[in-house]
């Protein structure tokens, strides 16, 4: 059976480079070849410090032939690759293991004593199993009361086997020292001792000593501080540090100096998880929500000082730059009154913020003649379908209307954004919807 041989391949950074001289040296036939020499070969094995083919690297033979080398890392350079060597960092070529823990000599914390996990609790280069001092305090392991934490002094207030370091009940009362309100006086029954020099002091009553409250005057076992400034959320002024004081704060939890609140709710944009807008803030649950069918809302309520005063109807809808076909009615008047909407029906295009602006010369105009209440009810008709609702093309919404009942609000005004033409455009509209509703009839 003839064999195929292979010649070594060099890694160099990102590139691959074939040795033609290699090729030959590494041969069965070549005796200098390093791995097998002439024609024998045995059990993969491994062969040179380190340094002969690339520091940090040595010849692996991966094959029974030993035809097929490879480098591996050898980070000792002691010719043992990394994955094989007992001890990685430190050169030890003999792989000297004297108490069998799988550790070299060279490198075992305790090279007498078997301990494979190679614990030093105290970092000074013994290990726990064979250190006759672990935490490296002066005090022999078998007279210290804490062999694992520094206590040179062994204090011991209830003189059991533990020092107070180490020991979770100082005072030895079964109350442990994290929930003791006394954890140096025994007081198993809780009750403050009148000499409390001792004690916890915990003003608020929160199992939280004052000491370490971030609230010493306000219970608050959570102790939460969501801003980190050591002050907890239950008495800091500012909970999100923003600048803005929890009381005026639209998003207390979450900071937002600049208090955008783009859907009117009272809520910020950095903390609403659901877009709806508020259109008379004394009815928010009233809100228009874009994602919902098609809905349009008449403003809510509106006071007016006095009779005689005009009103221009506000238009708003679910949706933005929608066109529509409007129109106004007063389903309710006081008694005496004949006051109906000027221009009550059109068409609109255009909206900001969610409110339609009227085309001029056709602006809804309403002028009470009689104080009391009114109920201005507007309907309308998308001129195109919905594509997500594509049933729901008509909406009807009531304004609420009081005369001589309050303060008075002035007329509600939108302006359109520069560039457009609300005239041509809206006209245009009303002509085609126009025409349309008469086609239909």
């Amino acid at each position: 059976m003839s064999r195929v041989r292979f010649a070594p391949v060099l890694m160099l950074g990102a590139m691959l480079v074939v040795s033609p001289g290699l090729a030959q040296a590494q041969s069965n036939d070549n005796p200098d070849n390093p791995e097998c020499l002439g024609d024998s070969c045995g059990k993969p094995q491994e062969e040179g410090g380190g340094c002969g083919c690339g520091c940090g690297s040595v010849w692996v033979n991966y094959t029974d032939d030993g035809d097929t080398l490879s480098y591996t890392d050898d980070a000792d350079g002691d010719g043992r690759a990394d994955d094989r060597d007992n001890c990685p960092f430190a050169s030890n070529r003999d792989q000297a293991d004297g108490d069998g823990d799988g550790v070299g000599n060279v490198c075992d914390n305790c090279a007498t004593l078997s301990n494979f996990q190679q614990r030093d609790a105290d970092g000074d280069g013994i290990g726990d199993d064979c250190d006759p001092d672990r935490d490296n305090d002066g005090i022999a392991n078998e007279q210290d009361n804490c062999p694992l934490i520094p206590n040179k002094d062994q204090a011991n207030l209830d003189g059991d086997a533990q020092g107070d370091v180490c020991d979770a009940d100082d005072d030895n009362d079964g109350v442990a020292d994290g929930t003791d309100n006394c954890p140096r006086v025994a007081n198993p029954d809780q009750v403050m001792p009148a000499d409390g020099s001792q004690c916890r002091v915990d003003a608020d009553g929160d199992n939280i000593a004052d000491s370490s409250d971030n609230c010493p005057g306000l219970p608050n076992p959570e102790q939460t501080d969501r801003d980190n400034d050591g002050q907890g959320d239950a008495c800091d002024a500012d909970d999100d540090e923003d600048g803005v004081l929890d009381d005026d704060d639209n998003c207390p939890e979450v900071a937002n100096r600049d208090q955008a609140d783009s859907d009117g709710d009272g809520r910020g944009d950095a903390c609403d998880d659901h877009f709806c807008v508020v259109v008379d803030p004394t009815q928010k649950d009233q809100c228009l929500d874009p994602k919902s069918s098609f809905a349009v809302s008449a403003g809510g309520t509106k006071t007016l000082e006095r009779a005689g005063e005009a009103l221009r109807p506000p238009l708003f809808a679910n949706r933005n730059g929608a066109a529509m076909e409007y129109r106004w009615t007063v389903t309710k008047r006081p008694s005496g009154s004949n006051a109906v909407v000027e221009n009550p029906q059109g068409a609109v295009t255009l909206s900001r913020n969610w409110q339609y602006s009227y085309v001029d010369g056709s602006v809804p105009n309403f002028v009470p003649d009689t104080e009391g209440t009114y109920e201005l009810t507007v309907e309308a008709r998308l001129a195109f379908a919905d594509r997500v609702f594509p049933e729901q093309r008509v909406s009807t919404s009531t304004l609420v209307l009081k005369v001589g009942e309050g303060d008075g609000e002035g007329g509600n005004c939108s302006s359109v954004p520069a560039g457009f033409s609300a005239t041509a455009l809206g006209a245009a509209l009303l002509r085609m919807l126009m025409r349309r509703r008469r086609s239909e009839q």
